[in-house]
């Protein structure tokens, strides 16, 4: 009984480094471009310094009226590489579209991780916010899963106008340890993103949204990071929905721009 006591222990062990070195492979999943995006006066190639000394890519597409716009900074998922979302500008009237690529996805420089989506998150909103095009009292941003985690953040670090999240979660440690009750996440887990402490501290209105069908980030925590919310929200469950096929929702768009026309 104790030699199968130790190799267990040392089993449990293994299992527990293996889960802490790789971690950051099984949490992010960088994307290399893919879609040739076509520049011209709407869409403008947009490169920014950050300040841990990465180069960071991507574009804004600019709304058709003319003076300071009102802008969109869109934050993706931990596969999604941004280049996708071009087309879908126009979708936002009167809206600028910001899509800034995580470090280490499409031509971004980095790598992924808590810290470094942090650090990206204001660089891409200093940016913005300093252009003469750009109206910083009007900026809203967009993030879908691990993305709730770079907006929520960005939201309690800066002024912004309002929030959409879609697929959000009150902490990766939380989702992990629901999928992994086994392990001490807690302990091991390095890219936390406690989206709800800075939950807790913004202000401003939400717009939030979750498949019924996610298994990947099940509704319960998008419910339970509405809850921490401080100011006005909406919380709409789409039924039948999955983490994956969201955006194929209707009634999810019409909510947005609803929204942003408010």
């Amino acid at each position: 009984m104790i030699n199968v006591f130790i190799v267990f222990v040392m089993f449990y062990g293994i299992i527990i480094i293996f889960f802490y070195v790789f971690q950051s492979g099984m949490l992010f999943f960088p994307q290399p471009l893919s879609s040739r995006v076509v520049l011209n006066e709407k869409t403008e190639e947009v490169k920014i310094q950050s300040s841990d000394g990465n180069m960071l890519h991507g574009w804004l597409c600019h709304a058709s009226n003319n003076g300071p716009q009102n802008l969109l900074i869109y934050f993706g998922g931990n596969a999604e590489e941004v280049s996708h979302m071009v087309p879908m500008a126009s979708m936002f009237e009167d809206w600028a579209l910001l899509l800034i690529n995580y470090p280490g996805y499409g031509r971004s420089e980095g790598k992924p991780g808590q810290e470094s989506f942090y650090t990206a998150a204001l660089a891409i909103y200093d940016y913005a916010a300093e252009r003469d095009d750009v109206d910083n009292e009007n900026i809203v941003l967009m993030g879908r899963s691990i993305g709730s985690g770079s907006a929520v953040y960005l939201a309690h670090e800066r002024k912004v106008k309002s929030l959409i999240l879609i697929s959000p979660f009150e902490s990766i440690r939380a989702v992990a340890q629901s999928k992994l009750p086994f392990l001490p996440v807690n302990l091991i887990l390095r890219h936390k993103f406690p989206v709800k402490k800075y939950a807790a501290n913004v202000h401003v209105p939400l717009l939030a949204f979750y498949g019924t069908a996610d298994n990947i980030i099940p509704p319960l925590h998008s419910k339970k990071l509405a809850e921490y919310w401080k100011g006005e929200k909406k919380l709409i469950g789409l039924s039948s929905f999955g983490h994956n096929d969201i955006f194929g929702s209707e009634q999810l768009w019409e909510e947005i721009d609803e929204f942003l026309k408010r």
